[in-house]
């Protein structure tokens, strides 16, 4: 138990330290670029869904099953498959990036939602190693690692202040997750001495990993990410101002920091039902009342001090500022419900069928955010966009709770005295 306690204190450090400068480089970007650039990055950003259904990430499935794969010997092969498999997603948004500024020019938005997506995928190829170092209870080397390059990350980020671009922002951003991908590459090949296999094998095992738990996981994180960034999307399909898509974007960015705790609580529920054995069930139990006690704080912490947040994020005008606050506690609403039932997701993608979860949960939810986002959007423009957004996440806070309710009452023991 000590381990896992341990394991659990250096996650916590991890996820909630380096939030805390990715809410100083959001300070940064959202103080040092012009309105039309602030309005680009919203754009860029919520449209990386669309990349993600399509850039596959099997190494999803060494949450489920690293032990196994270790067990058997096979763990290597995997690895290599895995970083074999990232190394061509890059190759590709190279290409496409290219065909993209030769049709649209440098400076339009797609572009920087292709940039964005490669820096994804870069750090998604550094999640090879961290999550294998994780599964393993290595926590403290992964933290330590995080703090180091966040402060690094963030450092480069002052260069904003003198030279303010979207494409000076994302050249900084490409590059430290270039260096942060090779140096855990590095790592991981010192404790396995990897080395490429063929691509036979390296299909065969992204084909492995990917059926199963991987696949319905990652189209599970798809809509999820649809869910919590499209609404910036419809505003601009539907010709608001750019000064509403700027405000909206500052807005969604900084209510997305308050899902850090939540996702730090819900990134380590396979760690404790890997690690617990019999206890795993009381464990989580732990962890989901944890969760909710921050979930509220957080909450509280905006209602009480989020109208000082606009000004501090670059927010000048009053009437903005009234704006940023109302719509803000809106989003955060519902943002409460959704965090207070996030660790039930990832308990449920392991503990039952992956794909029951999102046809039940995820595939709904995305339907029904579509409908409120394009009618708010049109009907009332912000405002209608934060009511739906607000909605949206309890409708998928109820529905995580009424499968998660459903799943308890299908695997409780049959009460077999109820007979006599």
């Amino acid at each position: 138990m000590s381990l896992l306690k341990s394991a659990l204190g250096f996650s916590a450090i991890e996820s909630i330290g380096s939030r805390v400068f990715d809410f100083a480089i959001l300070w940064v970007v959202l103080n040092s670029l012009p309105e039309a650039d602030i309005a680009k990055f919203g754009l860029a950003t919520a449209s990386i869904f669309f990349f993600n259904l399509v850039f596959f990430a099997p190494e999803t499935a060494l949450l489920r099953n690293q032990k196994k794969w270790a067990t058997d010997g096979a763990l290597p092969e995997y690895l290599s498959a895995f970083i074999q498999f990232s190394a061509l997603k890059l190759l590709i948004h190279a290409l496409l990036a290219a065909l993209v500024v030769s049709a649209l020019g440098s400076e339009h938005w797609f572009v920087y939602a292709i940039i964005f997506s490669a820096i994804t995928q870069q750090i998604q190829l550094a999640e090879i190693a961290r999550i294998y170092m994780r599964m393993d209870l290595q926590q403290k080397r992964v933290a330590k690692f995080e703090m180091v390059s966040k402060v690094a990350l963030c450092g480069a980020c002052l260069w904003l202040f003198k030279s303010g671009s979207l494409g000076t922002y994302f050249g900084i951003y490409f590059a430290w997750s270039l260096v942060v991908a090779a140096a855990w590459l590095f790592q991981l090949n010192n404790q396995f001495r990897l080395s490429p296999v063929s691509i036979r094998t390296s299909t065969e095992r992204v084909w492995v990993a990917s059926t199963g738990f991987s696949l319905w996981s990652h189209f599970s994180g798809i809509l999820t990410f649809y869910i919590y960034n499209a609404n910036v999307l419809y505003l601009s399909a539907l010709n608001a101002p750019t000064e509403d898509i700027a405000l909206y974007t500052v807005i969604s960015k900084i209510a997305n920091l308050f899902f850090v705790i939540p996702m730090f609580f819900q990134s380590f529920v396979p760690v404790v039902l890997a690690n617990s054995g019999t206890q795993s069930e009381d464990r989580f139990k732990k962890l989901l009342l944890s969760n909710a006690g921050f979930s509220i704080l957080q909450f509280a912490f905006f209602a009480i001090l989020g109208w000082w947040l606009a000004p501090f994020f670059g927010v000048k005008d009053e009437s903005r500022t009234l704006d940023f606050y109302y719509l803000g506690l809106i989003i955060n609403g519902g943002l409460l419900a959704l965090n207070l039932t996030r660790p039930l997701s990832t308990y449920l993608l392991m503990k039952s069928a992956p794909q029951r979860v999102m046809l039940r949960v995820f595939v709904p939810s995305a339907v029904v955010a579509s409908v409120l986002y394009a009618v708010g959007s049109y009907s009332a423009g912000m405002l209608g966009c934060a009511i739906g957004s607000g909605i949206a996440y309890c409708f998928m806070a109820l529905l995580l709770v009424t499968l998660y309710a459903q799943h308890k009452n299908s695997t409780k023991p049959a009460n077999i005295g109820a007979s006599f």
